[in-house]
């Protein structure tokens, strides 16, 4: 497992940016709520939700990436609160408390039908991370931690869908035909509402 906290050592806040599929599908969000970026890295998901006036939780494992975020909000005044959270371990205590939850790079199976049960009836689940094979030399290269071709569909059936798309190309044979520049190799984009 990575070092987070050397990783993060070495990052600044201000290079997080939104999950695209995030971007993609904003007009999604409703006007208000209680938001959860989950596995949140230096929160470039809490901070873009956080300005739209959106109260944030944000988890991750990392000490120092919680710590910078937490400094990053009081400085610009967001409501965003972050927790230091094994997200391998489901925490105990939260059940339907979550209008919003945005998940991007990162994948845990056996807990991830847990974000289900995290977010309000009527609440939204974006999520945007590596599917597999590994065609293009780009994030994990361990199965374990890529998506599986409609994987999200499944573990997610009793949701109603938004969005989805699946990127599963190589990247050199997709210059040929660049239609579209925003697509990126490799990935899951999925939203759906509980």
């Amino acid at each position: 497992m990575p070092d987070w906290n050397a990783l993060y050592r070495q990052k600044n806040t201000d290079m997080a940016e939104a999950a695209e599929v995030l971007l993609e599908n904003s007009r999604l969000l409703p006007a208000t709520g209680k938001v959860l970026d989950y596995a949140c890295g230096l929160a470039g998901n809490g901070f873009f939700l956080a300005e739209k006036g959106y109260n944030v939780t944000a988890w991750d494992l990392s000490a120092v990436a919680v710590e910078k975020i937490n400094v990053k909000a009081k400085e610009k005044k967001l409501i965003i609160h972050a927790e230091i959270k094994d997200l391998e371990k489901a925490p105990a205590d939260v059940s339907e408390a979550f209008d919003i939850i945005v998940v991007s790079y990162f994948l845990h199976r056996e807990t991830l039908r847990n974000l289900y049960h995290y977010l309000k009836k009527d609440g939204l689940l974006f999520y945007q991370t590596f599917s597999d094979p590994q065609l293009n030399g780009v994030g994990p290269s361990r199965d374990d931690f890529r998506l599986h071709r409609g994987e999200l569909l499944q573990v997610f059936s009793d949701m109603q869908l938004l969005y989805y798309r699946e990127d599963n190309y190589r990247e050199d044979n997709y210059k040929e035909d660049n239609n579209h520049p925003e697509y990126k190799p490799d990935q899951v984009y999925f939203v759906a509402m509980k």
